[in-house]
């Protein structure tokens, strides 16, 4: 029996309570806020990710913006700097050509030993390169030398003027070392030179073919 009324006496409580407006706004509070954590997790929550993913994005394709028009201005100031050596660039190949030309080389150090007066005694050359059918990539291609030996006879100032031409030629010589040394021709003396030298170009070398 005391059980019963005390049960009777906890629901009057309870029904007082929540007749009560303070009860009553608590209630509609703790809704509210259960609405909003709803939200959050549920609607809110992916629409703030999509907008930083968003946000993320412009700020990407803005710097990669940034980058080509850095890039365009490059290639409007390469175009330019190409545009006034353009009429040198046929000077330039013949001076440092793409390919090794070995007989071209050799036909230019005998052009040349004629128009001075030396004689031609031998010419070695350590390496023959081989003569690419087409020019290679240009990120393949660096400097080689064709290294060559050629050996002359003829008075000092002759031999002189043959190394001059050689080194003033339009093809780029590079003249290492000249080492004289006289001969005994039937009594007759002569002077003789060594002439070391590399002539480079613009190839790909043995090691990386």
């Amino acid at each position: 029996m005391a059980t019963t009324n005390r049960k009777k006496q906890l629901a009057s409580l309870l029904e007082q309570f929540y007749h009560n407006p303070v009860a009553k706004v608590s209630l509609e509070l703790f809704l509210t806020i259960g609405l909003v954590v709803f939200l959050a997790l549920f609607a809110i929550k992916p629409t703030l990710l999509t907008m930083s993913d968003l946000v993320k994005e412009i700020e990407d394709k803005r710097e990669l913006e940034t980058q080509l028009s850095k890039k365009v201005a490059s290639l409007g100031t390469a175009q330019t700097l190409y545009l006034q050596v353009e009429d040198r660039l046929p000077v330039l190949d013949a001076a440092i050509p793409s390919h090794p030309g070995t007989i071209t080389v050799l036909k230019i150090i005998e052009k040349i030993a004629t128009d001075t007066g030396v004689v031609l005694g031998s010419i070695s050359v350590s390496e023959i390169p081989d003569t690419p059918k087409e020019v290679p990539s240009f990120d393949v291609l660096t400097r080689v030398d064709l290294k060559l030996t050629t050996s002359v006879i003829g008075d000092y100032a002759s031999i002189r003027d043959f190394v001059s031409k050689l080194q003033n030629s339009q093809r780029t010589f590079v003249v290492d070392t000249v080492v004289f040394n006289t001969s005994d021709n039937r009594g007759d003396k002569q002077l003789r030179a060594s002439v070391s030298l590399h002539i480079p170009y613009f190839g790909v070398p043995n090691e990386k073919k």
